[in-house]
């Protein structure tokens, strides 16, 4: 099942600021939500700019001299938009995000046909030449968009884009359920490992390495004994540069006090892991910040804490909505699936209505 945008978007609105240890005034490093709006609002524009037909652009003479102005029609004001949104087009940024499908097939256009930045777009009269090339580059550029839009390449290459995304949600939903079909209790812990401000230019090489050593090493390590499964995401932020959102599933007939134990995740791979290069944030110390809060001590039954704990996993696929991290293998995970329950014992009722 595919997740609404509306859904996603609203997951996407819950990133925050918010404070890490030991440096409480800087963000996490995720994606600027302010980016993500933007992004929001290209993609509609391309959308839009799709259904338009004729010319984008029109010249009309203002005086003897044959000075010309431009005439904006609908799909005019739509690339106009567009082009003023300044969605960055830096190599460097290129090289780590590819946006959507809409995004990156209407900034390719753009940019090749010479016409980003809004100061390439006369906003005065000018010479009946200079304009008409430019109306020129411009309907050309709306032609491009509307043509490469409707074509069964890039309805494909939507399709495919969309799929992955979905793919990872449900997955991972698929995964919970096994686990409380294991257990009838889990107690979840969400911790974002990431660097410090002075390792914030930590690779992506070095970051995986952690946090393989950190699911290595709890195969032995006995704060992680009754631990029955994990999910991580790889993210990326121009601040902290990249940094993991975990989520911990331990079994909730064995352990409590949530709060602790992320902590203690969250020392070790600060002092073990990473030597002193990381920080983590507890989001487990700051549940009554989140308004479907699923994480905690989640029963099998609880339909509303199962609810928030499924709009947890939304939140770990948000990002995917207008632009992917370009990881250097996967960029998200999870653990084995559960063996089978034992058979023996009163079987359990069946979970409440608008559970997992």
């Amino acid at each position: 099942m595919s997740i609404p945008d509306d859904e996603r978007y609203a997951a996407l609105q819950s990133k925050c600021s918010v404070q890490m240890k030991g440096e409480a005034d800087i963000r996490l490093g995720s994606v600027n939500i302010d980016l993500i709006e933007t992004l929001k609002k290209v993609s509609l524009l391309v959308q839009k700019l799709m259904t338009t037909e004729g010319d984008a652009f029109e010249l009309q003479v203002v005086d003897d001299f044959g000075n010309s102005r431009l005439v904006s029609s609908k799909s005019g004001r739509l690339i106009l938009k567009i082009i003023n949104s300044h969605v960055p087009t830096g190599r460097a940024f290129r090289s780590l995000y590819q946006f959507e499908p809409y995004i990156e097939m209407a900034l390719n256009r753009i940019v090749q046909s010479g016409l980003y930045g809004d100061h390439l777009i006369p906003r005065v009269a000018i010479r009946a030449e200079d304009a008409r090339r430019v109306v020129q580059r411009l309907n050309e550029c709306a032609d491009g968009i509307r043509q490469e839009g409707r074509s069964e390449s890039f309805k494909a290459k939507l399709k495919n884009y969309q799929r992955s995304s979905n793919k990872n949600h449900k997955e991972l939903n698929g995964y919970i359920v096994d686990l409380f079909e294991r257990y009838s209790r889990l107690l979840v812990l969400r911790v974002d490992l990431s660097y410090s401000k002075e390792h914030a230019k930590t690779t992506q090489a070095v970051a995986k390495q952690d946090r393989e050593r950190l699911f290595e090493n709890a195969r032995s390590n006995k704060l992680f004994d009754d631990m029955v499964g994990y999910i991580w995401k790889m993210e990326h932020g121009s601040e902290k540069g990249f940094h993991y959102h975990m989520m911990f599933f331990f079994d909730g007939s064995k352990v409590r006090e949530d709060i602790t134990l992320a902590t203690r995740i969250g020392e070790y791979w600060v002092d073990v892991i990473t030597k002193g290069r990381g920080l983590y944030y507890n989001c487990n110390a700051s549940k009554w910040r989140y308004e479907n809060c699923g994480i905690g001590m989640v029963s099998y039954g609880d339909a509303e804490l199962r609810k928030g704990l499924c709009k947890a996993v939304v939140y770990l696929t948000k990002t995917d909505l207008y632009m992917k991290l370009q990881t250097e293998g996967r960029g998200m995970g999870k653990g084995n699936r559960p063996g089978p329950k034992d058979s023996r014992g009163r079987p359990r009722a069946a979970p409440l209505s608008g559970s997992a």
